[in-house]
């Protein structure tokens, strides 16, 4: 079975200048030598910092991972390419698409964010953990700040797309409302279902429902701890979050938000060269061939080809 993949979240960026790897061949999760598995492989690539920085010196930090990004070999020899805009055809078989994690970089000010939509940032994940200048993550039971209900609808005029993701019960809540009002559709780039594994990160069902509703996408996690809180994961396990959703009405809503290089991923599918064996895994529990394509790259490739454009 030929496989193209669409995968709404790895934290590759981070990594790469952290242990100072390239693109094309690399001891990391995701490369572009495992993405030879794929016929056409696109990725949404997240800029995030980590929390011991202030909120200023993952704004400093951010720059650091963007310029040393565009500078990989990858993309000066054409290699791959870091895409705005989703093309309809591209003879370029592996395309970057930039978004940031964890909007507390802004630090409080509200005009960075049109520097990020400059940078060509397409999605952001608002919130990440505790409390912020945006809002209240996963681990808190606080919604939005005054900040964070100022800056995100700046960030839906400006194009982007809001990632529930990491967002508490009550942020995800006022993220809903605000993308209703714009009309904007909701994603939930790397989470699973809250009600086939009970950790604070998943999506407890209405939630599915909302995002489905919206129009949006949900990408399936593949960090073991967010698949089986307890005990090692295994693709089985995964599959009970895919029929969960799918009962949910997630068939065109549903793909693969790998979270690679973001923590630790189930031991069956370490890196992005394993993903095939979770197509072979559900061809094999009689899952039909389309909604394994649909999964790995179709739902996605149209959404993006409809809101990802001029």
């Amino acid at each position: 079975m030929k496989l193209s993949l669409f995968d709404l979240h790895c934290d590759t960026p981070y990594e790469m200048f952290q242990k100072k790897q390239q693109l094309g061949k690399n001891q990391l999760a995701v490369s572009l030598q495992k993405a030879a598995k794929f016929e056409q492989y696109v990725q949404v690539a997240a800029f995030w910092c980590e929390k011991a920085l202030s909120d200023e010196e993952g704004w400093a930090r951010f720059d650091a991972l963007y310029q040393g990004f565009l500078s990989d070999p990858a993309f000066t020899r054409d290699d791959a390419k870091i895409i705005r805009f989703y093309p309809q055809n591209t003879a370029c078989r592996h395309l970057f698409i930039p978004a940031v994690e964890d909007l507390r970089i802004l630090a409080g000010i509200e005009s960075r964010i049109d520097l990020l939509a400059q940078k060509g940032v397409r999605i952001v994940t608002p919130l990440w953990a505790g409390n912020s200048c945006i809002g209240g993550a996963h681990d808190t039971e606080n919604g939005l700040t005054d900040f964070g209900k100022q800056v995100l609808p700046r960030a839906l005029r400006l194009g982007m797309l809001l990632d529930i993701s990491h967002a508490s019960i009550a942020s995800a809540d006022e993220i809903f409302d605000l993308c209703a009002r714009f009309d904007r559709p909701v994603l939930a780039t790397h989470s699973n279902s809250y009600s086939a594994c009970p950790v604070s990160r998943n999506l407890r069902d209405e939630q599915i429902r909302e995002v489905i509703r919206s129009g949006g996408l949900i990408g399936l996690n593949l960090y073991h701890r967010f698949i089986k809180a307890d005990g090692d994961a295994s693709i089985d396990d995964l599959c009970l979050h895919i029929e969960k959703m799918l009962s949910l009405g997630a068939r065109d809503h549903l793909c693969i938000g790998s979270d690679f290089d973001g923590g630790e991923p189930l031991s069956e599918i370490p890196d992005l060269s394993a993903l095939p064996r979770l197509a072979e895994t559900l061809l094999q529990k009689n899952y039909p061939e389309r909604l394994v394509h649909k999964l790995f790259f179709e739902n996605a490739h149209r959404f993006a080809t409809q809101y990802f454009t001029m």
